[in-house]
């Protein structure tokens, strides 16, 4: 009997070590996919194109790509493939940094592979010639990148990284959505992300509306505006706690009952 629990106590060990390594594996490489991504959309330059490859080609070939990373983020995603998930691989604690690490690897790849079609545009701006200009968009960017980055921290970025999940079952805490108002769930039920706003105004708010940058635009701005429907009460809700949970301690009569709600 003392042979098997040490064996079982050692399993234990070597599988939340392994869990909390993983974390941090993922974690580098979700700063790492995020990093491109900034880059990607708010860089004031061309990504890489082939004057040999037809303009349509290279329209077919972005339009593939971006319909491959919104079918994998929407399939993933969906509660039928968090189900069988669970109830088939039994890795249910491990469901977000999965989701987390396929939807990474997805953007990195459409990243790398993204081709520039310079050849039609709606707007071309020259801001390299114009300091000011290039000037307006980079504070316009980066102001908004660090106002989304403040809306990951308040949405509790562990949990939506799955770290808080792996950290509470080995820890035999709650599961971390339980403790969350059931309105703040049913938020984050229509929308995962933080930043949709900001996105679709970097996307647009750009310098260089090249035919593949009007696709990128157009595809994302619609996945979002499709994914996330709000109705005035969750704005409100919304308001109401994040205000409380900044600004007030949570032991607070208010952030009490806002969270219950």
């Amino acid at each position: 009997m003392n042979v098997m629990s040490t064996v079982k106590e050692l399993s234990y060990c070597c599988t939340k070590n392994l869990h909390y390594v993983t974390c941090i594996i993922i974690g580098l490489l979700s700063v790492t996919a995020f990093g491109n991504f900034q880059m990607f959309v708010s860089k004031q330059s061309l990504s890489f194109w082939d004057s040999r490859t037809s303009v349509l080609s290279r329209f077919l070939w972005d339009l593939l790509l971006l319909i491959t990373f919104i079918v994998q983020h929407s399939l993933m995603a969906s509660s039928w493939f968090k189900v069988q998930m669970s109830s088939w691989l039994n890795i249910s604690i491990s469901e977000r940094l999965i989701y987390l690490t396929v939807s990474s690897c997805t953007l990195l790849i459409v990243i790398t592979q993204w081709n520039s079609i310079p050849e039609v545009y709606l707007w071309l701006v020259d801001t390299q010639r114009h300091f000011l200009l290039w000037l307006f968009f980079l504070l316009l960017h980066v102001t908004a990148w660090l106002l989304m980055c403040l809306e990951i921290i308040l949405m509790d970025c562990g949990e939506l990284l799955g770290f808080s999940q792996i950290y509470n079952h080995y820890n035999s805490l709650p599961w971390p959505m339980s403790k969350k108002a059931r309105m703040l769930r049913e938020i984050y039920s229509r929308m995962r992300h933080p930043g949709a706003i900001l996105l679709t105004a970097m996307l647009w708010l750009h310098p260089l509306m090249t035919l593949d940058r009007l696709i990128l635009a157009c595809t994302l701005t619609s996945y979002i505006i499709g994914r996330h429907s709000f109705e005035m009460v969750h704005y409100e809700f919304a308001e109401k706690y994040f205000t409380l949970k900044t600004f007030q301690r949570e032991s607070s009569v208010s952030y009490d009952y806002i969270t219950e709600s």
